[in-house]
């Protein structure tokens, strides 16, 4: 029940959130037709996104859903800023960087603190994670073709009015689990596992797993940094689409292929990683989707395109799941799971305010390059990756078992 709540938050959060904000770099660019402030628009604001997510981490981990509340504030502040980009650009520019960045802190930690701790509750495990991913999805695929045909044919005032009721019917069922599960033991607490509890009253054994932490969160930190680069492809490829066509929902369309193909694949590797280990899979998928963003700015036909985005969303949830999976049940073991997510976060942040720069020369070739190489780096090292943090944590337990 927990899950099937929260699932349906996330399912109608996201169609309400990308009616307009999968669009802004596209809408700044009509009013100026300067890809330069576009593209700095995604770097600035993500980085921003990237302090937000440190100002208000701990307030945040202690209450998830109330921030996934308060996000409604942000949400109008930068559908309102787009309108005020048409009178006074500068202004609006600032508002809509600054409201937009705060909704996605105040949507991502929330989200994924409350997935841990609901994913620890559920017996269904990889399918569970999987159908999760699926619903998340769900509502972006609609809210893209939507979003786009509303903007070419449709008044700013009313796709604002539409995005506010959709949230705000969205919170309901965030209500209904807080309500339903607040006094339940652990509630919005670190998630932890047996071993923790075994030697975490023991300050020498303590001091050690602050040592083996760190190790393993440095780890996740470099390969969700690399990871992190591809979150900025759609968005890229977008503006450039909209340069080259001029229509909202052209990109929208190419957008909704891609979040269409990954929930599908988040679906159907619930259930591969549930019965297999999905090492070697999660591999091949990461050097595949980095060879395949290279190639795509030198892919001019629409029906290749279309194949490019439905093979790199359908493959990125192999190596997404397999990494959330792995690092979860890591670092439930140490104590630090929701630190864990926390860094993910932050790093996914910066790597998706890093790749844009090197859009700013005008070509889709520099940034997609950086995206390519990141991830084939992450597919040729995350088998020895995985086995060296786990020797890690092993010799940690068998030392205690020893003492």
């Amino acid at each position: 029940m927990q899950l099937k709540l929260l699932n349906f938050h996330k399912m109608l959060a996201n169609f309400s959130t990308s009616l307009i904000g999968g669009f802004i770099p596209l809408i700044i660019y009509k009013q100026t037709n300067n890809i330069v402030l576009s593209v700095s628009y995604l770097v600035i604001m993500y980085f921003l996104n990237f302090i937000i997510n440190l100002i208000f981490r701990k307030q945040i981990v202690k209450r998830p859903q109330l921030f996934l509340l308060l996000r409604a504030i942000p949400i109008l502040g930068y559908s309102l800023s787009v309108i005020l980009i048409e009178t006074n650009f500068v202004l609006g520019l600032i508002l809509v960087t600054i409201f937009y960045a705060a909704s996605l802190s105040f949507k991502g930690n929330p989200n994924e603190l409350i997935l841990n701790y609901s994913y620890a509750q559920n017996s269904g495990g990889s399918k569970s994670l999987g159908l999760t991913r699926f619903f998340e999805q769900f509502g972006s695929i609609i809210a893209l073709i939507a979003g786009g045909l509303f903007l070419d044919y449709l008044d700013t005032y009313i796709l604002i009015i539409i995005v506010m009721s959709i949230y705000i019917l969205s919170t309901i069922p965030l209500l209904m689990f807080y309500v339903r599960f607040r006094k339940q033991k652990g509630f919005n607490k670190e998630v932890v596992s047996n071993a923790f509890m075994h030697f975490s009253q023991r300050e020498d054994r303590s001091k050690q797993g602050q040592i083996v932490a760190k190790k393993i969160l440095t780890y996740y930190g470099i390969t969700y940094f690399l990871l992190g680069l591809i979150d900025a492809y759609c968005s890229l490829f977008n503006l450039f689409i909209y340069v080259k066509m001029g229509q909202f929902a052209s990109a929208g369309y190419f957008n909704a292929v891609f979040n269409a193909s990954f929930g599908i694949g988040a679906y159907i590797v619930g259930f591969i990683s549930a019965k297999h280990d999905t090492t070697i899979l999660a591999s091949v998928s990461f050097i595949l989707n980095g060879v395949l963003c290279a190639i795509t700015p030198f892919v001019t036909n629409t029906i290749a395109l279309y194949v490019i985005f439905t093979a790199i969303g359908i493959t990125y949830p192999t190596y997404s799941l397999f990494l959330i999976e792995r690092m979860l049940a890591k670092t439930r073991i140490l104590g630090v799971s929701n630190k864990a997510i926390a860094v993910r976060e932050d790093v996914s942040a910066l790597a998706k305010s890093f790749c844009p720069i090197f859009a700013m020369f005008g070509s889709l070739i520099p940034p997609l390059m950086v995206m390519g190489a990141g991830l084939i780096f992450n597919g040729c090292y995350l088998a020895k990756g995985e086995e060296k943090t786990r020797q890690i944590l092993v010799h940690y337990l068998e030392d205690d078992l020893e003492q």
